[in-house]
């Protein structure tokens, strides 16, 4: 029976490191998402004489209770007044939509009506408890005429002047207390009710992070060009002007669902012949201009988000635009590489750079019936001298959507 052959003592393990070298670059994290987030430990209480309202489940003297999606309403009603006069307990779920336009009026629409009896009089009862719990999951969807829709946060913005524009989605919980009443031989009811408002901030996510700010869109198109999409437009000349118009790319994650913390980097290309970027960069003025026009002999190039609220009150619809976030361009220097035998008369400018929601922003888009809240990433390009140019003003709003969370909270290596 002869032997095994002898074997060599394996090697160690090469080292491995979760940070890049030096000569490393990192395309991609995906952070280990966190446990869930523990409910609070305090409560919000609100009192008149007959009985209390506590809603468990909340921030420490937070100004008003605030629930997020699927959230339960964990609460309890204590009783000031005789129990064995009690007849019902009833908790009610409300959500109204107040909408008021210069054309359309005021309206007001109740988007959510959920009523639960947590305590009725009856034969097995000999008086209602001093202290009844309760728990009411908080409905995801709602209805408005015969249409569905997410339940909407809680809203509130207001454009004064003419035209103006309010819109306000507000939440209350109302407890009603009925009574009996003894009148002689008679018995009626006597109801009393305590009402507070709560806050709805239900958050979302998108389905999948975006590349890094800090990576740079040369190196990251070559090899990953599905992380990008491309926004075209262009930037018209003037009818006989002479002047070819300028092709507008503009490159961003290709997801376009962003967070509202989220640093989302994009790049910008202008492409056309030399004579038209010039034109736009470094106009020769022209002697029909005033030197009080000449304060604005320099190009404008913005990207930026804005968000368009549009509400519809009888049928006659209004809209308004904010600015919610200004973004941050850096010149690039042409690529070695940078003309392509389809373009070989044709030159560029690029530029990258990042823009971000700034802290007015708490909560994404939405929609329920008549009220619109949608955002949008906006190119504007003003040439120089602008009644004067020879090119139009451009301003181009590429829709995305905004969410509260980014696709996960660690936002790189623990």
């Amino acid at each position: 029976m002869s032997l095994p052959p002898s074997y060599y003592p394996s090697f160690d393990a090469p080292c491995y490191s979760s940070e890049p070298s030096p000569d490393e670059q990192r395309l991609e994290f995906t952070g280990r998402p966190r446990p869930r987030r523990p409910l609070p430990s305090g409560a919000f209480l609100k009192q008149s004489k007959k009985f209390t309202l506590v809603l468990k489940e909340q921030e420490t003297g937070a100004r008003l209770p605030s629930y997020g999606r699927n959230a339960a309403l964990n609460g309890e009603i204590h009783l000031h007044c005789p129990t064995d006069k009690v007849a019902a307990v009833e908790v009610k779920l409300e959500d109204r939509l107040a909408l008021t336009t210069a054309e359309g009026g005021s309206q007001t629409t109740t988007i959510l009506s959920n009523s639960h009896t947590i305590w009725r009089d009856g034969p097995t009862y000999s008086s209602c408890p001093s202290v009844i719990p309760f728990i009411i999951i908080f409905p995801p969807s709602c209805t408005v005429g015969d249409r569905t829709f997410t339940s909407p946060p809680s809203y509130n913005v207001a454009f004064p002047g003419v035209p103006g524009l309010y819109a306000k989605c507000a939440y209350t919980v109302t407890v009603f207390i009925t009574e009996y009443q003894s009148l002689g031989f008679f018995k009626r009811h006597k109801s009393s009710h305590l009402r507070t408002h709560m806050m709805y901030q239900p958050r979302t996510r998108p389905p999948q992070p975006i590349l890094p700010s800090s990576l740079s869109f040369r190196s990251i198109v070559k090899t990953s060009p599905e992380e990008w999409f491309q926004v075209i437009c262009q930037m018209d000349a003037r009818t006989n002007s002479g002047f070819a118009p300028i092709d507008c790319h503009l490159f961003i994650p290709a997801i376009q669902i962003y967070a509202i913390s989220d640093t989302i980097p994009f790049f910008l290309q202008l492409r056309a012949p030399k004579e038209s970027l010039q034109a736009f960069m470094r106009p020769t003025p022209s002697e029909k201009i005033t030197p009080g026009v000449r304060a604005g002999g320099k190009p404008t190039v913005r990207v930026f988000l804005y968000r368009q609220i549009t509400a519809e009150v009888r049928k006659k619809k209004a809209r308004k635009i904010c600015v919610i976030g200004e973004g941050e361009l850096r010149p690039l220097p042409p690529e070695e590489s940078a003309q392509s035998p389809c373009h070989l008369a044709d030159e560029s400018l690029d530029w990258e750079g990042e823009v971000k929601c700034d802290e007015s922003v708490t909560i994404g888009g939405f929609k329920i019936g008549p009220l619109v809240v949608e955002d949008f990433i906006v190119l504007s390009l003003v040439p120089p001298y602008p009644q004067a140019s020879p090119l139009v003003e451009l301003q181009h709003a590429h829709p995305i959507h905004i969410v509260t969370d980014p696709f996960t909270e660690t936002l790189g290596p623990s």
